[in-house]
């Protein structure tokens, strides 16, 4: 075994140092073994809740082709129409620039901070006033209004062609930046609840505003609150694992808005 010494330093001052060197990986090692205690403890407590429920078993993601629209916000209406919303500056622009498209629905939160966000209508189908509502809450949901403890919020839609690059004479627009014009549809008091589900039959995590998981049973329900949104988020993991469902947190964290929350149940 090698053991290196600073020559700079006397016999005693290296040893004395080597000593603080070897306490520290010992304590680390201590940490590392409590950790798999821990960790052993909570597979032994999933063991017996699953020989408890016999019909239980733990179902991990598979590894997959993602749909396109999973690189933004996404959602599907009640009535199976598709809901995508930006999840930066960067994705705001795409979303309007590559994804608007004839028969589609503009929504945004009517404050500083939202998401573009479209409702898809590629057949022209005859769009419900749930689905607008639906896409008007998923708009809400991930604005600036969740971070500032907001529970509902005015949101308007427009159609295709009111949403423009082109700046008023004299202004400049950012990127994710649009100039809406046209008479604007609004809704109001939008409320922010939000649901999050497994989706088995897909394999993955899904969010949906609350309005559209009526008959949903197996999903949380998430508002604006004041608890730290990692400290839900591991809640949630562990109450998706008891029903047999194996999600990370950081897939949790991904999924959920930025700010403080609450499970609502």
């Amino acid at each position: 075994m090698q053991v290196e010494l600073d020559y700079e330093l006397s016999a005693g001052k290296n040893a004395e140092n080597k000593y603080k060197e070897s306490t520290r990986y010992l304590e680390k090692l201590k940490g590392i073994d409590k950790a798999m205690q821990i960790t052993k403890a909570k597979a032994e407590n999933l063991k017996k809740q699953l020989e408890a429920k016999p019909g239980l078993s733990i179902q991990r993601k598979q590894t997959r082709n993602k749909d396109w629209y999973e690189k933004f916000r996404w959602f599907f209406t009640t009535n199976d129409f598709l809901v995508i919303a930006g999840k930066d500056a960067k994705s705001n622009e795409v979303v309007v620039k590559r994804h608007f498209s004839e028969n589609d629905l503009y929504f945004h939160c009517d404050i500083h901070g939202a998401p573009h966000t479209l409702l898809k209508n590629p057949e022209n189908l005859e769009l419900q006033n749930e689905d607008k509502l639906q896409a008007a809450s998923f708009s809400a949901i991930y604005s600036s209004a969740w971070k500032n403890q907001l529970f509902s919020v005015e949101v308007y839609s427009v159609p295709y062609g009111s949403v423009s690059k082109t700046a008023d004479s004299g202004q400049s627009l950012g990127k994710g930046a649009f100039v809406i014009r046209g008479k604007r549809d609004y809704y109001r008091k939008v409320e922010l609840r939000l649901a999050i589900f497994f989706d088995r039959e897909k394999g993955r995590l899904a969010v949906t505003p609350v309005t559209a998981t009526d008959i949903r049973k197996d999903a949380y329900t998430v508002i604006p609150g004041d608890r730290r949104k990692s400290d839900v988020c591991k809640e949630l993991k562990e109450r998706f694992m008891k029903k047999g469902v194996d999600v990370s947190v950081d897939e949790l964290m991904a999924l959920l808005p930025s700010g403080n929350c609450s499970i609502l149940y």
